[in-house]
């Protein structure tokens, strides 16, 4: 299966950014179409908008998006147009039919309560008063019309315009609906520096129409250069479009072949984030759209973005009103939301954006909301049930082909298409790549099955025998083919400490321990103790193993690795009969005692230290040495231990185990079962915004090398974020099934 030529056609859309990033807007396009000529006022400006109306008209009359199912955007795309006929006296045709369509549709807007457009209650209106201007014939003393009317009174009364100093952004983006009685010159204080009046071509063409401002027709005119006669809903939104595609590179599991591109493109963001120079929307509800997924893909490529940005907002008492009667309320709330948890520590403007962002959408009812996404309600209910820490990108790809498209449809004063985001090619790339890992995996699941067997794993029946679960840990986010003996390695080791943690735990008697402990201490398989089967299988496997991945690195990398691996087993060994020892002879340490102890008993180090040799970079004996390497395996396996504990803490009270959640009962008399957990998730929540920090930000050790920590802790997050999908897996067989066996078609 072959990806050359769709990687080529998603770069070339790279490349096409700047000239094709959104599809056109009827309503826009109209009132372009509308502007009078600097020349000749009897003649368009801009005729080329007229016969594009004349072409683009839908078979049943009406301009816009055939396929969203909201009247109001049908009617005021199709009104727009309508006037804009008329006014240049062009396409009778057109304008029976648009006419027609208007008078079989305008009762339907007294039903559609839940979808409102940014101004539309002002903009249809005062386009209606146009209509009826220039004889266009509409029920213009129907019902629906008559409510329409009354309830523009009654904005009109209430923000009382003719008593206002400055302008709101919001009332100057929907100018046209409001041009025949605001002060011109309060408009244009607003005007951004290209000519427009916030990047929207129909304000900017209404204000052009009244003052006849050289900026704003430059403005116009550069839009109609640069997009080959084509006007779209705002201008310009490469930055935006950018960042779509890369976030849909991204979260489509195909960033990998495009990484030049997507530096280029967040370059170009991260130069306008430090220069103030992105794009400001029309509300509070835009702008917290732009920032934080702005900030959420620089944060985690790298780039250092300050979450200052959200200050503004957070302090804001009015902003809670704004987005209330915002239609993009819950989008702009979900991705503040989402940017939240990328949080280092001490950055308590973002806790407060996670607090605000999360009670609010728990507390939200889908229908009472103004939203056009359809799949909206399905998002905010699994990013409240799984946090960003737990999601292995392997599911969240599988995820994102699924609704691939659903938010591709975006809403100004009207609707419009964001192409680059939703381009087929991206998911035909997409599920192409995701086949051909998935067909490379299913290789390296034969080679584990073999060595398995080899070791004579499977005679050791008193162990759970995890083999595809262990190699999932690794398949899920290592998913690439070039990865491929980096997940065998994560894998046997994985399943290595699995089945000393069940031979310690189960099997083995404190002198079969002891025995086996002398064993790795000599790393010699012919000991002096009377091994039992059971040791003899298991420390064979666990020597042959660990030694054919010391051959390995030294391939990839041409560096002895058999002391390093030799200490960490030994090590590993210890802790667990240390742990072995307390649990058979009742002894209880103390909590601080059990967590030191418990770092090496939950067994990451021997996972991560060899696999960190197959990920590609360059691993010199310094680097290894240097304090960010013992920092960040403190940091994991201080969280992988209490994550176990909270999950498993009921069943090994059962067993006579030790946890820590009982520990610090004990420890704090009175102390509930509650508080005890309460107190492990902040200890978890504290090293994990430290080990994200040091993910993100530069360092020492390649970020590359960096990931498989935080890959680490997704998996287990993922593991027991609600209850031991390990030992008892329900939801994690689903997950499996799917990412290794099940092909994206």
């Amino acid at each position: 299966m072959y990806i050359d030529d769709d990687i080529a056609r998603v770069r070339r859309l790279f490349s096409d950014i700047k000239r094709r990033h959104t599809s056109v807007s009827a309503y826009d396009t109209a009132w372009v179409a509308m502007v009078p000529s600097v020349a000749n006022s009897k003649l368009p400006q801009f005729p080329q908008c007229l016969s594009w109306i004349i072409e683009n008209q839908l078979w049943d009359g009406s301009w816009g998006l055939l396929d969203l199912p909201y009247i109001k955007d049908r009617l005021s795309h199709t009104l727009a147009c309508l006037i804009a006929l008329r006014t240049w006296n062009l396409g009778a045709e057109n304008v029976e039919m648009g006419l027609r369509f208007i008078k079989e549709n305008i009762g339907k807007i007294a039903s559609e309560d839940r979808y409102n457009p940014p101004g539309f209650d002002l903009i249809f209106t005062a386009m209606l008063e146009d209509a009826r201007d220039l004889c266009l014939e509409l029920p213009y003393d129907s019902p629906p019309i008559k409510m329409m009317f009354t309830k523009r009174e009654e904005i009109l009364e209430s923000i009382e315009i003719n008593h206002m100093n400055e302008y709101d952004k919001s009332l100057i983006f929907i100018v046209e609906g409001i041009r025949r009685i605001v002060d011109w010159d309060k408009v244009l204080r607003h005007q951004n520096k290209n000519g427009s009046l916030f990047h929207s071509p129909s304000a900017t063409a209404c204000a052009l129409m009244h003052t006849r401002n050289f900026s704003c027709l430059k403005y116009l005119n550069s839009i109609l250069e640069n997009l080959e006669n084509k006007v779209p809903s705002a201008y310009p939104l490469n930055l935006v479009t950018g960042l779509s595609m890369v976030n849909s590179l991204e979260s489509l599991g195909i960033a990998r072949h495009f990484k030049s591109e997507i530096k280029q493109a967040l370059d170009d963001v991260y130069r306008r984030w430090t220069e103030n120079e992105m794009i400001e929307g029309i509300s509070s509800a835009s702008d917290i759209i732009n920032m934080s997924i702005s900030f959420r893909i620089l944060r985690w490529n790298g780039y250092d973005v300050s979450p200052d940005v959200f200050l503004s907002y957070m302090k804001n008492s009015d902003f809670l009103l704004s987005l209330e009667n915002s239609s993009q309320a819950v989008t702009a709330l979900l991705n503040l939301y989402k940017a939240s948890q990328l949080m280092f520590p001490g950055e308590t403007i973002l806790e407060e954006a996670k607090s605000f962002s999360q009670k609010y959408l728990e507390n939200i009812t889908m229908d009472d909301q103004n939203t056009v996404l359809k799949d909206l309600e399905k998002e905010v209910k699994y990013a409240l049930d799984v946090p960003r820490m737990a999601c292995l990108e392997r599911i969240e790809h599988l995820r994102y082909m699924n609704t691939f498209g659903f938010d591709d449809i975006w809403i100004g004063k009207t609707s419009y298409r964001m192409p680059f985001i939703s381009k087929d090619c991206f998911l035909t790339l997409a599920k192409k790549d995701y086949n051909i890992c998935q067909t490379a995996q299913q290789e390296d699941l034969k080679k584990l099955e073999k060595w398995s067997a080899d070791c004579k794993l499977g005679d050791l029946h008193f162990a759970r025998q995890k083999l595809v679960a262990c190699y999932f840990s690794a398949a899920s986010t290592l998913f690439s083919p070039e990865m491929s003996t980096a997940r065998i390695v994560w894998t046997k080791i994985a399943i290595l400490t699995v089945l000393m943690d069940d031979f310690y735990d189960v099997e083995g008697s404190i002198e079969e321990i002891r025995c086996f402990v002398e064993a790795v201490r000599r790393w010699d398989t012919t000991g002096k103790c009377n091994y039992s089967d059971n040791v003899k299988i298991l420390f064979s496997a666990i020597y042959n193993t660990v030694n054919d991945i010391a051959q390995a690195a030294w391939a990839f990398q041409g560096r002895d690795i058999s002391t390093q691996l030799k200490e960490i087993w030994y090590r590993f060994a210890i802790s667990m009969m240390k742990e072995a020892e307390w649990t058979k002879s009742g002894f209880i340490p103390s909590m601080q005692e059990y967590i030191e102890n418990g770092k090496t008993t939950i067994g990451l180090e021997p996972i991560i230290f060899p696999s960190l040799y197959f990920v590609g970079p360059e691993l010199s004996e310094q680097t290894i040495l240097h304090h960010e390497y013992s920092s960040l395996m403190q940091l994991i396996n201080t969280c992988g231990r209490l994550l176990n504990d909270i999950q498993s803490y009921k069943r090994e009270i059962k067993q006579g185990k030790l946890n820590s959640v009982s520990l610090f009962m004990k420890e704090y008399p009175g102390t509930s079962v509650e508080d005890a957990t309460e107190w492990v998730r902040l200890t978890v929540n504290e090293n994990t915004q430290k080990l994200l920090r040091n993910l993100l930000q530069p360092s020492v050790l390649p970020r590359d090398c960096k990931q498989l920590y935080w890959n680490m802790l997704k998996i287990i997050q993922l593991f027991y974020l609600n209850t031991d999908e390990f030992t008892s897996p329900t939801t994690m067989l689903e997950h499996i099934k799917a990412v290794l066996f099940d092909p994206a078609l």
